[in-house]
């Protein structure tokens, strides 16, 4: 009786033994492929790639500023008194030695002789800067005449774009005036120097053909062409990720396991409507990773969605 209960308890250590041994292989193994609690690592994440590209880019700047007369002569009076007249307004067309205008010096106490301001030269009143009644000394200007026939643009970069422009450079200029239209200038003059308060370079563009619809007073807004960068490796800036100052992106490469993502660091260089130069870190025809970029690590599984730009 005693020799069987050994046998018993040998018998169900046994089978103890081998259950356990049969569970941790199992839990060793985990769940098969596609099903519930399958590792991360084995699903690939779908994603959009394009592939990078040796192009030319051609950079602009946008910059708004004045329509003015290219030509423009401010009035002073040859005496300080009461403005008694002013004989013309803004628009008006005068030649010159016309009597524009009549000052009175008198005082109280004094009488003198009414002074006339004679335009300078012939052209239109771009600018009229006082009122009869008001006082004006000899360094009040009262008016300012220009031509009408040449016009300018002037406009004042910013310090981070004002070593970008240079005379002779063309530029698309548009005005509200002319809603959907364009009209072609070029750069006729760089300031050598910024203005020490507001840190900006004034210059200065020409239309290349008169256009009769456009007046001086308008605003335009300008878009000058500076030089093209050709040869350069290009990828759409939104598949570039920053983060803590270092730039990357993620490639799609083959693997023997299937493609999948390799984290790439990145030197940038100029950026033109949504594209934007690589320096450093990739070759055209690199398949960068596009869309879906965000969610990677270095080595996940991806794969390609339809329509992948290579």
């Amino acid at each position: 009786m005693k020799r069987r209960s050994i046998v018993a308890a040998l018998a169900a250590i046994a089978a103890a033994t081998c259950l356990i041994s049969c569970l941790g292989k199992a839990q060793a193994q985990g769940p098969g492929p596609g099903k519930p609690g399958a590792p991360e690592e084995s699903v690939a994440n779908t994603v959009k790639v394009k592939a990078a590209e040796l192009k030319t880019l051609r950079p602009y700047v946008d910059q708004g500023g004045d329509v003015e007369t290219a030509i423009d002569v401010a009035v002073y009076p040859d005496i300080g008194g009461r403005l008694v007249e002013m004989g013309v307004a803004l628009g008006d067309s005068v030649s010159k030695g016309q009597a524009i205008a009549s000052i009175d010096p008198s005082k109280p106490g004094s009488s003198y002789a009414i002074s006339l301001v004679s335009a300078p030269i012939s052209g239109t009143v771009t600018r009229v800067s006082v009122d009869p009644g008001e006082t004006v000394t000899m360094q009040t200007a009262i008016i300012k005449i220009g031509s009408v026939d040449e016009l300018k643009i002037t406009i004042r970069l910013p310090e981070r774009d004002s070593a970008k422009v240079k005379v002779g450079m063309r530029a698309k200029v548009s005005l509200a005036a002319l809603p959907g239209e364009s009209l072609g200038a070029e750069v006729t003059r760089v300031s050598p120097v910024l203005d020490p308060t507001s840190r900006a370079r004034e210059v200065t563009l020409k239309f290349l053909s008169r256009d009769e619809r456009v007046a001086a007073g308008m605003y335009a807004s300008a878009r000058i062409f500076i030089s093209p960068l050709g040869d350069r490796i290009v990828i759409p800036a939104a598949a570039v990720i920053t983060r803590s100052d270092e730039n990357f992106v993620f490639t799609a490469m083959d693997s023997d396991g299937g493609t999948v993502a390799r984290k790439v660091a990145v030197k940038l260089g100029s950026d033109v409507d949504g594209e934007v130069e690589v320096t450093s870190g990739l070759k055209a025809g690199n398949k960068v990773i596009v869309e879906g970029q965000d969610q990677l690590s270095d080595g996940r599984k991806v794969e390609e969605a339809t329509g992948s730009a290579e």
